[in-house]
């Protein structure tokens, strides 16, 4: 088969079915993709969040299994290479709707297993809990390859962050309420059927995200009906742009977002926080998510995406090296630094959310193979975000068998282990580097604006105002 030369530097035409007024406007009905992405929060808030992860403790299961079950929707995610090729021939509205709805029928499987603790054994309830989040993740792998080609067709570039900033709200929003239920029916992490509702919380509110999700505007004609020629995967890496941006996306899975389980094992096993009191301080992490929406909703189209994500690593030095420090008993009052850790993840989180997704549709949203694109970075970086958490839950069952003693200090595994996540940063900065936006402003230039300029300006107005 002869190679297809791609056209890196030539945007799709913009031609479609529904009609966007011009092109600094969102098209209408946009505001269904906004309820579903709330509702599916709901959902995945609670079957692919702290609510599983605890129940998996709750059942005894050991930190490669936890890592397991963190690693399962990012792994089965590598079956958008086959199912992507074919999207636009399928349809994006029919991939998604198909999809979504067999993996929301799974849920109620999921209701149903806290039910049975007492009648079967517990090891036999961790295989179970584990066969049903595979067949949960395959479906959303199958299906999730379209969403973002869907949206990013319909969405103008000059409004994309505009766009982001108001569908993260939804979803922190969401998760804010899912998470503070949950925490209400977990306070007491005794019974069993308290995770029966909360898992079946999960469900309704992933049946309601499917009537939004059957309203979201069609995508463009040219994405419903137009078949391309198949391309080389390989070939998408000759993209630098796209390239440089993978290889960042990869790196903060890997050393950074594979942390958030052990997190949580850690305030429970060691800072001694309740389940109810975790699921609270996560939902406490959403609510200040929603809140970094609202500075972001123009300045990220003003300022370009890199700026904010050079923040964001700067928060990352800080965060690993204070869990180092609880860990290493460094630091008094653990039971109010952890939990201000974990609401401030919330808010530099989506950050980082918004202004790499806006980066990733701004760099290969207008390429012919807008969707392989998309689905090659969604895949490589689920395959290091679904290894990572198997290994460094391996490596955390074996340190914290020993104490360790380094530079005088005595230290446990956990100590070791954000130690070592601290360390890695080193390879993520040096990604970073390498990645580049055109016409971005530098992160010393957003810290200026936001610090010096705009309280000046502010101070200006309020004088002048007095006069």
């Amino acid at each position: 088969m002869k190679k297809q030369k791609l056209a890196f530097n030539t945007p799709a035409a913009p031609v479609g079915d529904i009609p966007l007024e011009s092109p600094d406007k969102l098209p209408a009905k946009i505001h269904n993709a906004y309820w579903f992405q709330g509702f599916n929060a709901v959902s995945w808030q609670i079957c692919l969040g702290s609510p599983l992860i605890l129940f998996a403790r709750e059942l005894g299961a050991p930190a490669v299994v936890l890592g397991l079950l963190a690693g399962l929707s990012p792994l089965t995610s590598m079956l958008q290479l086959f199912v992507a090729p074919h999207a636009e021939r399928i349809g994006y509205r029919n991939l998604m709707v198909k999809g979504w709805t067999s993996r929301v029928m799974t849920l109620i499987f999921l209701a149903l297993l806290p039910l049975a603790v007492g009648w079967l054994p517990n090891s036999y309830i961790i295989a179970l809990l584990v066969l049903i989040m595979t067949v949960f993740t395959t479906l959303r792998g199958i299906a999730t390859c379209s969403w973002l080609p869907w949206t990013t067709s319909l969405v103008p570039r000059s409004l994309r962050g505009f766009y982001l900033s108001r569908d993260r709200t939804f979803v922190n929003v969401a998760s804010v309420a899912a998470l503070a239920v949950s925490g209400l029916f977990l306070f007491d992490h005794s019974s069993m059927k308290a995770y029966s509702i909360v898992f079946g919380i999960s469900f309704i509110g992933g049946a309601i995200s499917l009537y939004f999700l059957n309203r979201v505007p069609d995508p463009p004609a040219s994405c419903a009906r137009e078949q391309k020629p198949r391309v080389q995967w390989l070939s998408l890496l000759h993209d630098n742009l796209f390239l440089r941006l993978l290889i960042f996306s990869m790196a903060v899975q890997t050393f950074v977002a594979s942390i958030a389980t052990f997190v949580t094992v850690f305030v429970r096993d060691q800072v001694q926080l309740q389940d109810g009191t975790i699921l609270w301080l996560t939902a406490g992490a959403a609510v200040l998510g929603t809140l970094a929406m609202r500075p972001l909703r123009h300045r990220v189209d003003r300022f370009g995406s890199r700026p904010f994500l050079g923040i964001v690593f700067l928060w990352w030095v800080v965060y690993f090296l204070a869990w180092f420090l609880l860990a290493a008993h460094l630091v008094d009052q653990p039971f109010i630094v952890a939990p201000a850790l974990m609401l401030l993840a919330g808010f530099f989180g989506a950050i980082y959310d918004l202004s790499l997704t806006r980066l990733l549709m701004n760099t290969v949203g207008d390429r012919t193979h807008s969707t392989e694109y998309f689905a090659l970075h969604s895949v490589l970086i689920s395959l290091m975000v679904g290894i990572s958490p198997i290994l460094w839950g391996l490596l955390l069952d074996t340190l914290r068998k020993q104490q360790y003693t380094i530079g005088g200090m005595e230290l446990d595994g956990f100590a070791v282990f954000f130690a070592l996540q601290w360390l890695c940063l080193g390879f993520v900065l040096l990604a970073f580097t390498q990645v580049r936006e055109p016409s971005s402003s530098s992160t010393g230039t957003l810290l200026y604006s936001v610090f010096v300029t705009a309280p000046a300006k502010r101070i200006t107005e309020l004088t002048n105002r007095n006069h």
